[in-house]
């Protein structure tokens, strides 16, 4: 028997992929998604630990179409895996296996898990270390549009894993597809995940007519990743999945909160210039990499230290010793009634108090628990959340004018569409 496996986590098909089952001894289970399981695996040639994602194709729930559509889009991936193999930030596929019943993907193990989680605990993340992040992404999103032409479609932090030195590598590549070439029609296909998804996909889902979409939606993403990185929640959120959807389409989303009273104007023309709703004026991804907020500090730039900067540094050093030996200046006195009115009005204390919620509840904030991370910040009434034109929650009567379910469903067809949303976050 496997080390690690109870009598529920049983492994399928050991005689039809026996050829997984003689190079690898499949662990414990690292994480779950919509059609597949993610386990730890160790190489019996050389003990060294991989990462292994099983998709069941015999599982009960699914028809013939069903597994076929799968197998179609898991060859897709591999392909494209296999393209982009050997760049610094993209997961590595090391092993590939597949029977009638199963295919193995064998990838290296990402020791500190998903960017998610990091955020997770982090609450939110300082300039510096979203522009070293999102530099990475940026990166791998440049290389994948101008030099491989293939459009991700599925950005998001839970995409986007570390490794033991905390560098950044793109994964799940399932919904990614090769860019059409010029003057060939555009992408219809709607995938992603709602929060991420950018306006003009969700246009052409509606719009029989609508042109399609390209490489942009990508850089859309960016722009939510950028901006969750920040404030520690998405830009676009809401309880109801179909007012989301209106708040994306229309490009609503605000930074006048106090999270960003301490954040540089460069970083917000930033994320304006990549939620811009019409793709043409939305920036690719070279041309945010030019962007002053990653320029200003690119590693290029800085060689090494000029006589001025080692006399700044050797001024600072001096003036820590003196503080050092010289007694602290008292602390400021905050008024109470500033904590008891409010709390998240202090910065320190609102990252406190945040952390602390994200600890106690993290259970419940993970994904696939059909809730969502910004639902700890959302202090309106419920009932104050509700837009002044339109139903709210919309099951296609007709008896209204600019209802969101009848725009997004066509008339009649919102509460079938946003239900089905509700059911997975992924489609």
């Amino acid at each position: 028997m496997t080390l690690g496996l109870g009598d529920e986590d049983s492994l399928p098909d050991r005689v039809g992929a026996s050829e997984f089952y003689q190079k690898y001894n499949p662990m414990e289970i690292l994480g779950r998604g919509v059609s597949s399981v993610v386990r730890r695996c160790v190489s019996k040639a050389t003990g060294g630990e991989f990462a292994v994602k099983i998709i069941d194709l015999a599982a009960e729930l699914l028809d013939a179409e069903q597994v076929d559509e799968i197998r179609s889009s898991t060859h897709t991936e591999v392909d494209i895996l296999r393209r982009v193999a050997g760049h610094p930030h993209i997961i590595q596929l090391i092993d590939c296996f597949e029977s009638s019943t199963v295919i193995f993907l064998v990838f290296d193990l990402m020791r500190k898990g998903e960017l998610f989680d990091y955020l997770t605990e982090k609450v939110s993340l300082s300039e510096k270390e979203t522009r070293r992040t999102m530099r990475a992404v940026l990166e791998v999103v440049r290389y994948l549009h101008d030099e491989v032409g293939v459009v991700h479609r599925d950005l998001k932090p839970e995409n986007l894993l570390l490794d033991s030195s905390g560098e950044i590598k793109l994964s799940d590549f399932g919904f990614a597809c090769c860019l059409p070439a010029e003057g060939q029609p555009q992408l219809r296909e709607l995938y992603g995940t709602p929060g991420y998804l950018a306006p003009e996909m969700l246009q052409c889902s509606m719009e029989p007519t609508h042109p399609g979409y390209g490489k942009e939606v990508d850089m859309w993403a960016c722009g939510v990743i950028t901006y969750t990185l920040l404030a520690g929640s998405p830009p676009f959120w809401h309880r109801k999945q179909l007012l989301m959807l209106r708040l994306i389409m229309e490009g609503r989303y605000q930074m006048s909160s106090p999270t960003w009273d301490d954040k540089t104007s460069c970083v917000k023309d930033l994320i304006s210039r990549m939620l811009c709703v019409d793709p043409l004026q939305r920036l690719t991804a070279a041309q945010a990499l030019a962007h002053p907020f990653f320029q200003s500090y690119s590693r290029e730039q800085r060689p090494g230290l000029s006589p001025l900067r080692r006399f700044r540094a050797v001024s600072l050093a001096i003036l820590a010793a003196l503080r050092i030996r010289s007694p602290p200046p008292p602390l400021p006195v905050t008024p109470s009634a500033l904590f008891l009115g409010a709390p998240h009005a202090l910065l320190a204390l609102r990252r406190c108090v945040d952390a602390a919620a994200f600890r106690l509840y993290g259970h419940w904030v993970k994904r696939g628990q059909r809730q969502d991370r910004a639902a700890l910040f959302e202090d309106a009434p419920r009932a104050v959340l509700q837009l002044a034109t339109g139903c709210v929650g919309c099951v296609g009567c007709g008896g209204c004018v600019g209802c969101v379910g009848c725009v997004v469903g066509g008339g009649g067809g919102g509460g079938v569409w946003g239900g089905a949303w509700q059911e997975e976050r992924e489609f």
